[in-house]
């Protein structure tokens, strides 16, 4: 199968100077990602995610993993935000209001960072989390910050942990297990409980089945748009129908606890 390749080229520059590190990275070289400094704005992002290329994506320099990040891109904004905050922020909207494929990067080493990108970017954006291993970096603990609740959106790249390896293949399948691992605890402690149903909401709805007040299918409403079921109250129209309907209110309140 065709793999990925992600150039960590860490460009930034001017519309047109971007656009020819563009043509250098992913026309000439061929990559299908690369890695971006938005500090320039969306200006010099654009040549590399959007016309020709499209089909391409960019990671954005975002919350980096090396300890002098916090001299710029920790820093406190008037908007209340950090810096890398402001950034993930923006990599939501460009890739909203361009339909651009665009990333973050963000690094393993600084959870709390990782956790409140992930806040302020949304579920949908990727984030690429280096610093597992030779930086210091916690798998499972990365995982639980940059991970969304169905469990991607996080890219873990990891060199010198697997190049410097006595058996790079075996350290390789190793960390492909932990990564599954961590993601799979976060699945189970996000996954939402599932949803139960009280006798009295079963009865209501057996009854309403029963007396036709309650149909599924598809209906035009007055509205004019379209409903997968109809429910029309007017049909409970006898006293016995009225007393279970008033039974269910009853217990619905009691079971409310209000």
């Amino acid at each position: 199968p065709e793999i990925p390749v992600l150039l960590d080229a860490k460009r930034g520059d001017i519309g047109s100077t971007a656009a020819a590190y563009a043509d250098s990275c992913l026309g000439d070289l061929g990559a299908d990602a690369v890695t971006l400094s938005p500090l320039m704005g969306w200006d010099s992002v654009k040549p590399f995610v959007t016309e020709k290329y499209a089909g391409k994506a960019a990671f954005l320099l975002c919350k980096t993993s090396n300890p002098g990040s916090n001299d710029l891109l920790a820093l406190d904004l008037a908007s209340n935000q950090t810096v890398f905050e402001k950034i993930a922020q923006l990599a939501g909207k460009w890739s909203s209001e361009h339909g651009a494929s665009l990333g973050l990067v963000v690094g393993a080493t600084d959870q709390k960072a990782l956790a409140r990108v992930r806040k302020a970017a949304g579920s949908g954006v990727w984030i690429l989390a280096p610093g597992v291993g030779a930086q210091g970096g916690d798998l499972a603990a990365a995982a639980a910050a940059g991970l969304n609740a169905q469990g991607t959106g996080l890219l873990i790249p990891v060199s010198r942990g697997i190049s410097r390896a006595d058996d790079p293949g075996q350290a390789a399948k190793e960390l492909k297990e932990m990564i599954e691992s961590s993601r799979q605890s976060v699945i189970a402690e996000t996954a939402e409980p599932a949803a139960t149903i009280e006798d009295y909401q079963t009865e209501f709805l057996e009854f309403s089945l029963g007396q036709g007040v309650l149909k599924f299918g598809s209906f035009v409403l007055k509205s004019g748009r379209t409903s997968p079921y109809f429910f029309n109250a007017g049909l409970f129209a006898n006293g016995a129908a009225l007393f279970k309907l008033g039974r269910s209110y009853a217990s619905a309140i009691m079971s409310s606890e209000l």
